[in-house]
């Protein structure tokens, strides 16, 4: 019989990556274009999670700007700022080492475009860390749907009892809910909690450490 093996699956963003300066600066330059003011860093961060059209959308509900040509401008405005202030957060790095280190399978899967994804994490030099990553667009469905999630579990042979999906937003949770692997909530990003209040994970990190401490001790 074949062996599965354990995955550890993290969403970027808010998770991984302290990505929310360069979001609000390619946000702000994208309203700019379009002659309206500026946001709050608070009120952007809370139009992350999502993808980039939902996200956009959101930028640009108080306007009555033609949302194909904002997004158009937005990915412009955000590829020439994607890892300007970008970095992954203290103790992330080494959690993944870890538990690469004891095993796991190791990978990102966002609801960001696969292409700016992996980008992201090619620029800051820290792809050799993960097995795989993916984008809202590399499947047919995103989170909170389960299907990315069933569909890496298949591919890469996971072990559903010892596979979790780590994040700082209900997608997240509720898309390692439906697809029956371990949650983990973290609350140190940029969201904090504030996109959390209507799921529950089955466990909850306030700092990347933590992430560690409750995987290596539960598999």
């Amino acid at each position: 019989m074949k062996e599965l093996n354990k995955i550890v699956i993290f969403d970027l963003d808010g998770t991984l990556a302290d990505s929310i300066d360069d979001l609000v600066l390619s946000a702000n330059e994208t309203r700019k274009v379009f002659n309206l003011p500026p946001l709050s860093k608070k009120i952007i961060s809370s139009f992350v999670g999502d993808g980039l059209n939902l996200f956009v959308e959101r930028l640009f509900k108080d306007s009555d700007i033609g949302i194909e040509e904002a997004i158009k401008t937005f990915k412009e405005k955000y590829s020439t700022h994607l890892t300007d202030n970008t970095k992954f957060y203290p103790g992330t790095t080494e959690c993944i080492r870890k538990l690469r280190k004891n095993g796991f399978v190791t990978g990102i899967l966002s609801n960001k475009k696969e292409k700016l994804s992996k980008l992201l994490v090619e620029n800051l030099g820290f792809s050799h860390l993960f097995d795989f990553i993916y984008g809202g667009d590399s499947f047919e469905e995103k989170k909170p749907s389960p299907l990315p999630i069933l569909k890496i579990l298949e591919k890469f042979d996971g072990d559903k009892a010892n596979s979790f999906m780590v994040g700082d937003s209900c997608n997240d949770v509720l898309s390692g809910n439906k697809a029956g692997i371990k949650t983990i909530e973290v609350i140190y990003g940029f969201n904090k909690d504030i996109h959390l209040k209507n799921c529950k994970a089955d466990f909850t990190a306030e700092k990347p450490a933590d992430i560690c401490k409750i995987i290596l001790e539960k598999q």
